[in-house]
């Protein structure tokens, strides 16, 4: 593949948002520039305007090693969205200074911080248009490396080094894994394009097909493992409670967000490479969907399905036991990796089970679509996800710290402690009724009760999940059996949850406070807080919305796409 100047056309928005960051990093270095979150803002409102004047009409451009589909604008529109969202957070953000005895300083302009931060968003960015190995890796760098160093700028203290360096190593390991998945697929396809490995695993080829049965657990297991670190799914999930506990709150935020987008964006790179292209499940052409596509597929939904199960349940198990509210949080964020891997589940069975058929029957059946399926719901259960966690992490933000006990006027001012446990949330409604009502509705959303945005994701995955084989019957070990099998468990992973979110709605209604707290975390987080509060009432009242985006970004001809460059939709390099 070259590259052309249409390469920089649709790639647009991610170089606007590093021309950003090298204008912060520059400013901030040379001009003594303070505000550089506010030019970090203005880059990614800049990078917006840039992707609205690209092509929205269901066409498909590739140029190089960049596609822009469906899916590439949704994941896109969502990293820009969620972006300003986290921006606003970090903007207000306090942290406790290791040099000043326990004083805290307004960092929010540290351009170092707004710099590196738009990097990061490109780079995630990036991953979304990937249809290259290479570039695919070269993105989640760029998501990876400048995550732990927002960790180890924002927070100088024992606890925020630690958390950078558990996130630092674990990182690493995980960049290891995904790097030698990278060259078994490789080795696999005799090529680094996405469309060529998936070429390759669809041969019938009897000696291709031999070396991809060795070779494909292999890569897809260390695949896996690189994913479930930045989902913070089982087994890769023991560091999010220590490293949320240790950081700030607008770096928990990011944390808890931005990587899963990551991740889930890779488990649909992974899981494309089996699907046939659209069109190609004919009669003529049912020889082309070889047994190594096949094995792919089988092999991706087993996983994922286990590690689903595994991770909602531990997740949600491990949140009841908690009593700090980031650790708590951290557990939530580690149960909502299983349910979006649900959904990822089902698109990989239903596309298996297409090709059984195909292999079986040679006819072409197009209910295994994912457009209404298991992918949709998992794009909109993330987007409501992300929603209500950013605004969780925004009002925690927002009020900052407890009042002091501070009985004498003499005596020097004690220091100001952050909300850390739930308990500090008590009462809050009596004193600030606005920031206790976000809480609330962010709250009652995660856990899934109707009629908030939670709730439809959380139907979604489960409806899916039953339409796995929908008229086959349920024998012991089939796959329609481990799917109703995964809608019980999620069903009952939920109920569980309601319980520890319930909890801290109780401390904030139901409670009297002693202390209180003082809302000085800055009006920005606070300002972030309403958006997010604003637009979950907005998905409440109208989800059609969200849907119809979800299911064009999830359908069976945009996962098509991404594996196969249609030439009357395809943008020559030449």
């Amino acid at each position: 593949m070259t590259t052309s100047l249409q390469t920089f056309f649709l790639l647009g928005p991610e170089i606007a948002l590093v021309a950003a960051s090298l204008v912060v990093f520059l400013a901030g270095a040379f001009a003594g520039l303070r505000g550089g979150w506010s030019v970090a803002i203005v880059g990614i409102v800049g990078a917006m305007a840039l992707s609205g004047g690209q092509p929205t009409d269901g066409e498909t451009l590739v140029s190089g090693s960049v596609t822009i589909d469906g899916f590439s604008i949704f994941v896109r529109w969502m990293v820009l969205s969620l972006g300003l969202l986290l921006a606003l957070v970090q903007a207000g953000d306090l942290f406790r200074s290791a040099v000043g005895h326990n004083s805290l300083h307004n960092r929010g302009g540290t351009c170092e911080e707004a710099g590196t931060f738009l990097i990061l968003l490109a780079g995630l960015s990036l991953v979304g248009a990937a249809n290259d190995l290479v570039l695919l890796f070269v993105g989640l760098e760029l998501v990876s490396i400048p995550t732990y160093i927002l960790l180890a700028l924002k927070r100088t203290d024992p606890h925020g080094q630690e958390a950078s360096l558990k996130y630092f190593f674990l990182s690493l390991v995980a960049s290891a894994l995904f790097l030698y998945a990278a060259v078994c697929f490789y080795g696999m396809g005799g090529s680094t394009s996405l469309a060529a490995i998936g070429a390759r695993l669809q041969s019938n080829d009897e000696t291709i097909v031999g070396m991809v049965v060795v070779l494909l657990p292999v890569a897809l297991g260390m695949a896996m493992a690189g994913v479930a670190f930045r989902l913070a799914a089982v087994p890769m999930h023991f560091y999010a409670p220590d490293v949320y506990e240790g950081t700030s709150p607008g770096n928990a935020a990011l944390l808890s967000t931005l990587p899963k987008i990551a991740g889930l964006v890779l488990l649909v790179r992974l899981l494309a490479l089996g699907i046939p292209a659209a069109g190609s499940l004919t009669a003529t052409d049912a020889a082309s969907i070889g047994a190594g596509a096949t094995s792919h597929l089988t092999l991706f939904w087993q996983l994922t399905a286990v590690l689903a199960a595994l991770t909602m349940t531990v997740g949600n198990v491990m949140a009841l036991l908690q009593k700090n509210l980031r650790r708590l949080l951290a557990c939530s964020s580690i149960a909502h990796a299983g349910y979006l891997l649900v959904g990822v589940a089902v698109a990989a069975a239903a596309a298996a089970a297409q090709a059984d058929r195909t292999l079986q029957a040679h006819v072409s059946d197009t209910s295994w679509t994912l457009g209404l399926g298991g992918m949709s719901a998992s794009l909109f259960y993330l987007a409501t996800y992300v929603l209500a966690t950013t605004g969780i992490f925004a009002a925690i933000t927002y009020l900052g710290h407890r009042w002091p006990e501070w009985n004498s006027g003499s005596g020097p001012r004690p220091p100001r402690e952050e909300i850390a446990v739930i308990d500090d949330l008590n009462g809050l409604s009596g004193t600030n009724p606005v920031a206790a009502f976000a809480l609330a509705l962010f709250l009652l959303s995660l856990a899934g009760i109707p009629p908030l945005p939670g709730f439809w994701g959380k139907l979604s995955l489960a409806a899916s999940a039953l339409e796995v084989d929908w008229n086959a019957p349920i024998g012991f070990g089939s796959r329609r059996a481990v799917f109703v099998a995964l809608a019980v468990i999620l069903v009952l992973n939920a109920a569980i949850a309601a319980a520890y979110y319930l909890r801290i709605i109780a401390a904030i209604y139901f409670r009297t406070t002693k202390r209180g707290v003082q809302t000085d975390g800055g009006l920005s987080a606070g300002f972030a807080m309403l958006i997010c509060m604003a637009l979950l009432l907005m998905v409440m009242l109208q989800p059609r919305g969200l849907f119809v985006s979800a299911s064009r970004a999830g359908s069976g001809s945009t996962f098509a796409s991404i594996r196969v460059q249609h030439p009357t939709q395809t943008i020559d390099p030449q």
